[in-house]
């Protein structure tokens, strides 16, 4: 550990960092490019934005962009802090003198580790505020052209099976208790291939219990008949509180530090908050997934230069880096469909690639 506060230990240190401001640097150029061009294509085609709105919508999603490549722009960038020292023989001399490539590996490693901590605390809540602002100002600029009421008058559903359609429209959604506020209730039924306009119903309030709706002082209007009034009436459903849950908070909306009450209020309301549990557990896997794509930039890039295959060698570790990304969201994927526990779709990947990583390293190293 007291190599990293050697002279030797902080010009590699630098190196990676220069390495990673140069890959960063490439890749953040890259995506707000991208980013850019797809607002003005897609919001672009609907209203008339201007290039500033545009740039400001991107820039409100840059922290979160950063925080979805910075994997990749650490896997590239101590890539490049180790082949240039390989180009010029530094390694050589390093090696030459009695350096070993757990020397080489530490100050990149701790780098990375310390990254993923001050993007964790730092960087993911100015995102995810900012990503807030972002949905806000796209809603606003949406909303002054003639859009679907999805965007302007609160909360929105459907809910159907072979008889018919349900329209659901409420000012308020309480997500706790799963309850509609001031909702109306559109049913539609089917003739033939089309759907008819049968009956609506406004209740001041509806709860979401198993299997149905419950609503509380409706008024009830079918086509072509006078208005009933009723204290109570419970219409079926096959939407349950967790899917309210999931289709109405973004889990990027919310922050690492926002994560754990959510969950735990969640929990306590009977949800099933899946997707958050997995988005807190991956944040806290952040810095050793950073780790792990540090150690594979650095053991993939000591093959000597004049020993030749080093692009190749490079190309295998970025491809491994790909294949690791991959791994994560597959596990998150099957942790979704509630197949593993988001504790282990979360850290199997990062552990894994750590884990390749030092093994490969000790190979080489030690044979």
């Amino acid at each position: 550990m007291r190599f990293l506060f050697t002279q030797l230990g902080g010009y590699l240190f630098r190196g990676s960092a220069f390495g990673l401001a140069v890959a960063l640097g490439a890749v953040l150029a890259s995506i707000l490019l991208v980013d850019l061009v797809e607002q003005m294509r897609t919001l672009g085609s609907r209203i008339e934005l201007p290039l500033w709105a545009a740039m400001r919508l991107t820039l409100m999603k840059t922290p979160l962009l950063i925080e979805q490549t910075l994997p990749f722009v650490v896997l590239a960038g101590v890539m490049i802090s180790v082949i240039r020292m390989n180009r010029t023989s530094e390694l050589t001399a390093m090696r030459a003198s009695g350096v070993s490539a757990w020397r080489f590996l530490a100050p990149s490693v701790l780098g990375a580790l310390l990254l993923g901590i001050v993007v964790i605390l730092g960087l993911n809540p100015l995102g995810a505020r900012l990503y807030d602002e972002y949905e806000a100002a796209e809603a606003q600029l949406l909303s002054e052209t003639p859009q679907p009421p999805t965007l302007r008058n609160g909360v929105w559903l459907r809910q159907g099976d072979e008889n018919g359609q349900v329209v659901i429209q409420a000012d308020e959604l309480d997500l706790k208790t799963a309850r509609l506020t001031r909702a109306t209730f559109f049913f539609y039924d089917y003739d033939g291939a089309d759907l008819r306009f049968a009956r609506r119903i406004r209740a001041e309030i509806a709860d979401l219990k198993p299997g149905f709706w419950q609503l509380s002082n409706l008024v009830e209007v079918a086509a072509g008949e006078a208005p009933l009034r009723e204290d109570k009436l419970a219409i079926p459903t096959t939407l349950n509180p967790s899917e309210l849950l999931n289709r109405f908070v973004n889990p990027v909306s919310l922050s690492f530090l926002q994560l754990p009450p959510f969950i735990a209020e969640a929990r306590a309301a009977g949800l099933t908050p899946v997707r958050y549990e997995i988005k807190f557990q991956t944040l806290l896997a952040y810095p050793v997934m950073l780790a792990a794509m540090a150690a594979l930039g650095a053991a993939f890039s000591l093959r000597l230069h004049r020993m030749g295959g080093v692009a190749a060698w490079s190309a295998a570790g970025v491809a491994l880096g790909l294949l690791l990304y991959f791994l994560s969201q597959l596990a998150a994927a099957f942790a979704v469909t509630q197949a593993v526990p988001p504790a282990v779709a979360a850290w199997s990947a990062p552990l894994s690639g750590l884990f390749a990583a030092l093994a490969m390293v000790a190979f080489m190293e030690d044979g």
